[in-house]
């Protein structure tokens, strides 16, 4: 079912993909369309099954829908046919989509080193695990992988194998030669495949369909291959002798024959020899089995039986597999893609596919058709891919669909080299089970040598179910820093791609299944999610039924009618057992109350009943069912039940959760297996549970962040402007480290937005490739019930009495598969708000209630007047409600590994002389200081569009021209160090250079390795003037001898306080504290303390008084440091200067 709901999943997203992919490229870019899964295999299916030979070709009504052909494969699988009885023609539906015409056109006989077409059978010889004899079994390839290159064959007893080709090769060829030598005539036995021998020999309850009645046993167990030469087959447990059929001499196309001599054997397994027949067993005329008479006497014999329960099954089958064509699921992605993009004339194919289905006019038949076809360049068949590629880098093509096969080893950003520097849309349709092929493929389009970065959109829909595969990914991810706030850079623009809130597999995920289980299992009645009352009716019908069955029963009491029946088949007694937990040990309250309501004739499956057979009208039904429902919610019948009810349905129970069935062997549930579970579920049912499982997520980070536990990664500061005030310097480590310092950063933000960024950002949201601004939320209102909101992006204005300015925000809607919004302020800049608490507090709150503002003139206005009003510290309030937009923060920077455990401890001591010790543990947070106007998310279009304008300055070193004396390069040793140098002599050969570097060294390279020496120059040099902000001059420079930050000079220690005032201070930081002589950094990283007070004890007003958070960490942490009697910064200064004297005498 995973297969068939992620193929169902990606298909419907392919018109999404295509309308933001000629969106781009209106907008004037290109596009790179990536997906993992190209349906090949799907579509070889299809054609194998229609009689299409990959090299001739052919073409289809329309395009192969994989997810039909997914489902369809399901139900072959989940309800597989009875054995075919003798001379039954088997059903053309086995082989789906092939009609009678094209039988003749099959060639049954395959070679070595060939691929065998899905369908062809075969036979290989294992050992009977009853008899311990070796049995010829038959089998037939069902599925080929492309990857590992293995065949997946279904045997006649239920059995499946992987084989190599040559394993395949060897028992087909062995057939072939056995049918040469029975004659040379042409005969059925040459077009077998067409039956399905994947068929299982037993019904629905597990029992052969013999006359024999045992139990079947699975074939797998101790069944061993033999390489023994091939006996007879034995495919058939009846005996022949029951058989009504007469015996005809008559060797003709509408007898049995070599077609059915697999049901010809012996009473041993062995073959009878041409001309020969079992004793009783007749030539039998060949029927199809459409034509099997349903009232033949099944009682005269075991044939009858069986051929009438053939014709039953197939019909059945046959049913749902039309029923499958009528739903007219969605074609294969791809070939969507590459047809409504433009074709292959406009679009690059890069995958490992090899045939593909191209639209085009067919002039013989007058109308568009699919033609089947092979993939053609103008090379070899390897060198597709890198042809496709340089058309995209050209420009000759300006769409590029990536799968799996081509995400490493291509790169197609705008590179500086090739002519197409448009800027790419990279478009995920579908993610990929690994993070490592996430990156992988999101990193072709992103890349080094590049004058634009790529623009990542994420296409992920908001089935709950969908949510499993972008938890999968979002989790790698996170674990390898793509995602968090640590190392957003990997990826470029991160929190833009939508995957941040889907990292549900973490620590907190864990205790939120673990919890919501836990009150699913009890059936608490204190449940988080509201139960829809459609849902509860669904649950009561079922609930009914089987109260009133057990009501029915002799005995009296119902409780112990509830208990299954030892003659019910295995699903039923698991369901009854189910439903028995529930009402008896589960839910007592709500099973009397329902008790008594269908004694008393209210039973909610009764009126549905009399409904639908028309004795009551829905007039007359709808109270009555109404009263019953809000009785049953009363009594007990919450979300919690309902998801009880829900979970067994895709086998998810108390047990199995807990892992404590020991016969299985089974871990406990984890989130993983949850949300694949859940893909079992209807849609509506898997929104649901998701929402709950997330809901209780939120609850567990909430308690998290309240207990000071959780890593939020790090906090970017930045706004309007940002000043980095010089830092202290403190030197905490004594003797131990005398040399290292810890710095304390006061730094100066304007957090404020001026009304042109805020007017870009709503210009970014208004031209938005769809409608996700203004998409459906389901939020909680005020009075806790569900209900769906439309929040449009735009401008809003408090237009309530009593502001100097009217109050205006900035709300953007980050769509559907988010549940926040952005919400900016003139004096607070950016802020991520959930959308419910948008809605309650800002559009819909008692005293807040915002209006949209159309008018974009007076937004501008309105913003401005504002923005200067609030030109004050962020302690100041400007007017009603609103603060200032300059506030201050304080990090802690410089060497604070050693010390962080003294640190973090510090932020928590006791404070002497208080009453009210707060022991909460409070973490700082990690925190990045931007430099105005650079945030995160631009760093890869700022590098882009930097080194597109750079590029310039040094004409005379382009990496795209061959390699000569004096282009510049770089070399990285083993540790990070990159010396720069020259290309000083070019050898005979041509293939070999010498370069000499900074450091002295000379080193002889190859034309490949100076290549990717001078790309590494290339992007030393970016990372100087972009990031360090070197002039151009000096970063092209090669005298310089390291291209990274070279280590901090020896720091002059000058303490802060004068002689002698060590012991009367009572700050006793500046005990430790020296001048700083050092530069201000425009980035850093660090640590920040809660911007609130602590109580700290001042003996000189013997009182507690208020401090800053910063000031009482470096305090406590002095105070610790002075009781373990570490060096202050005047006692190491005067140790210095008597060794430095000590030296100089000696």
């Amino acid at each position: 079912h995973q297969r068939f709901f992620r193929s169902l999943c990606i298909a419907s997203k392919v018109d999404t993909a295509i309308s933001l992919a000629k969106k781009a490229l209106d907008d004037g870019n290109c596009c790179v369309i990536g997906l993992q899964s190209t349906g090949e295999a799907r579509s070889k299916g299809a054609a194998a099954a229609a009689g299409i030979n990959e090299d001739a070709g052919g073409s289809f009504e329309d395009f192969v829908s994989a997810p039909n052909e997914d489902l369809k494969r399901i139900i072959m699988m989940m309800f597989p046919l009875p054995p075919k009885p003798r001379g039954v023609i088997a059903p053309v539906f086995l082989n789906v989509n092939k009609s009678d015409d094209d039988e003749d056109m099959e060639d049954s006989t395959n070679s070595s080193g060939q691929r065998f077409k899905l369908g062809t059978v075969l036979s290989k010889e294992f050992e009977d695990p009853n008899t311990g004899e070796m049995k010829m079994y038959e089998g037939m390839i069902q599925e080929y992988f492309d990857d590992e290159q293995l065949y997946n064959v279904q045997f006649e007893d239920g059995d499946s194998e992987d084989m190599t080709e040559a394993e395949v090769a060897r028992c087909v060829d062995d057939e072939v030669s056995e049918r040469k030598t029975s004659g040379s005539r042409s005969s059925r036995s040459g077009r077998r495949k067409n039956f399905n021998y994947s068929e299982i020999n037993v019904d629905e309850d597990g029992f052969s369909r013999s006359s024999k009645g045992k139990k079947r046993k699975p074939s797998k167990k101790g069944r061993k291959p033999a390489n023994k030469k091939r006996r007879g087959a034995n495919i058939s447990t009846n005996s022949d002798n029951d058989s009504d059929f007469e015996m005809d001499q008559d060797n003709d196309n509408d007898t049995i024959d070599a077609d059915d001599d697999v049901f010809a054997t012996t009473g041993n397994g062995k073959k009878l020899a041409k001309g020969k027949s079992k004793k009783g067993m007749g030539v039998i005329k060949r029927i199809q089995w459409d034509e099997i008479d349903l009232n033949m006497d099944t009682s005269a014999s075991v044939e009858n039986e069986r051929m009438v329960e053939y014709r039953k099954a197939c019909q059945k089958v046959k049913g749902w597999l039309d029923d499958v064509d009528a739903l007219a699921l969605p074609a294969n992605p791809l070939d969507r893609l590459l047809n409504e993009l433009g074709g292959p004339e406009k679009v690059a194919e890069l995958t490992g596919r090899k045939i593909r289905q191209v639209k085009r006019f067919d002039e013989s038949q007058g109308k568009m058709v699919v033609f089947y076809e092979k993939r053609k360049g103008t090379g070899r068949f390897d060198q597709i891919n890198i042809e496709e590629r340089n058309n995209f880098q050209s420009g000759k093509k300006l769409v590029a669909i990536l799968s799996e096969a081509a995400s490493t080893g291509i790169s197609l950003q705008a590179d500086k080299r090739v002519k197409n520097q448009k800027r790419r849309v990279h478009i995920t349709l579908e993610l990929p089970w690994s993070a490592d092929k996430a990156i992988q493929q999101l990193g072709r389009t992103h890349r080094a040598n590049q004058t634009s970065g790529p623009s990542y959109k994420f296409l992920i829909s908001d089935v709950g179910g969908e949510k499993r595969f972008a938890a999968a990914v979002a989790k790698r991810l996170a674990l390898l820093g793509a995602l968090t706030q640590g190392d957003r850079r990997a990826t470029g623009q991160s929190n833009a791609l939508g995957l941040g809130g889907f990292d549900f597999d973490n620590k907190f995920g864990s205790r939120a299944l673990k919890k919501m289980l836990e009150g699913i299992w009890e059936c608490n009645k204190n449940c988080i999610s509201d139960a829809p009352e459609k849902l509860v009716l669904d649950a009561l019908k079922g609930i009914d039924s089987r109260l009133s069955e057990a009501l029915d029963q002799p005995g009296g009491d119902w409780k112990k009618n509830l208990a299954p029946y030892s003659d019910d088949a295995k699903s039923e007694q698991a369901h009854y057992e189910m439903m028995e937990e529930l009402l008896v040990k589960k839910c007592p309250q709500l099973a009397e109350q329902r008790v008594k309501a269908i004694s008393d004739g209210k039973s909610v499956a009764k009126y549905l009943e009399n409904l639908m057979d028309g004795t009551e009208t829905k007039e007359v039904i709808k109270p009555k069912i109404d009263e019953e429902v809000k009785a049953a919610i009363e009594a007990g019948l919450n979300f919690h039940v309902l998801c009880f009810i829900w979970l067994f349905d895709v086998g998810i129970t108390e047990e199995s959760a807990s892992g404590e069935n020991n016969s299985s062997k089974k871990q406990p549930m984890n989130v993983p297996k949850f949300l694949n579970r859940t893909l079992g579920m209807n849609l509506f049912r898997q929104k649901l549970i998701v929402d709950h499982f997330i809901a209780h997520l939120g609850k567990q980070v909430t308690l998290a962040k309240r207990e000071g536990t959780y890593d939020q990664g790090i906090h970017t500061i930045g706004g309007h402007s940002l000043v980095v005030e010089k830092p202290r310097s403190f030197c905490f480590r004594g003797l131990e480290a005398k040399d290292e310092r810890v710095l304390l950063y006061e730094v100066k933000v304007d957090r404020g937005m001026d009304a042109e960024t805020a007017l870009q950002l709503y210009n970014e949201a208004a031209a938005s490739d769809n409608d996700v601004y203004s998409s459906v939320a389901s939020i909680r209102n005020e009075i806790g019930r569900r209900q769906n909101v439309v929040i449009k992006s735009g401008f809003y204005i408090d237009r309530r009495h009593g502001f100097e300015v009217p109050r205006i925000f900035l709300i953007i809607n980050q769509g559907r598969v988010s549940d926040k919004c952005v919400v900016v302020r003139p004096n607070e800049g950016k802020k991520t708000w959930k959308k419910e608490d948008v809605w309650n507090n800002l559009l819909h709150g008692k005293a807040c209630r915002l209006t949209l503002c159309t008018d974009i003139n007076q937004a501008m206005t309105t913003w401005k007047k504002e923005f200067d009003l609030a030109d004050c510290p962020e302690s100041e309030r400007y007017q009603r409600y609103c603060y200032g937009r300059h506030a201050e923060s304080f990090i802690f920077g410089g060497d604070i590994i050693p010390i962080l455990n003294k640190i973090v401890v510090s932020s928590n001591g006791y404070v002497p002389g208080s009453t009210n010790n707060d022991q909460q543990l409070t973490m700082p947070d990690v925190v990045r200081v931007e430099p105005p106007g650079k945030t995160p998310e631009d760093d890869s279009a700022n590098e882009g569009s930097e080194s597109a304008v750079d590029c310039d300055e040094d004409e005379d070193d382009d990496s795209s021209e061959p390699p000569a004396v004096g282009h510049k390069v770089a070399l990285k040793l083993l540790g990070g160090s990159v010396f720069r140098g020259a290309i000083t002599e070019c050898k005979d050969d041509p293939e070999s250079f010498v370069s000499t570097f900074t450091d002295g060294s000379v080193v002889e390279m190859s034309t490949e390795e100076v290549n990717e020496a001078r790309r590494l120059f290339d992007t030393e040099w970016s990372k100087l003037v972009v990031d360090a902000d070197v002039p151009k001059a000096v970063a092209s420079s090669i005298e310089v001898h390291n291209a990274v930050k070279s280590a901090p000079k020896k720091a002059t220690r000058r303490p802060i306080l004068p002689a002698g005032e060590e012991n009367t201070t009572e700050e006793y930081e500046k005990i430790f504290e020296d001048e700083y002589d050092g530069d201000v950094p425009n980035v850093l990283v660090g640590l920040e303390f809660p911007k609130r007070e602590r109580r700290w004890y001042s003996q000189s007003a013997r009182a507690q008084i208020g401090i800053p958070y910063w000031q009482f960490v470096l305090r406590k942490l002095a105070e610790r440091l002075l009781e373990e009697g570490t060096l202050s910064s005047r006692e190491l200064l005067n140790l210095e200067n008597t060794e430095s004297i000590k030296r100089q005498q000696g």
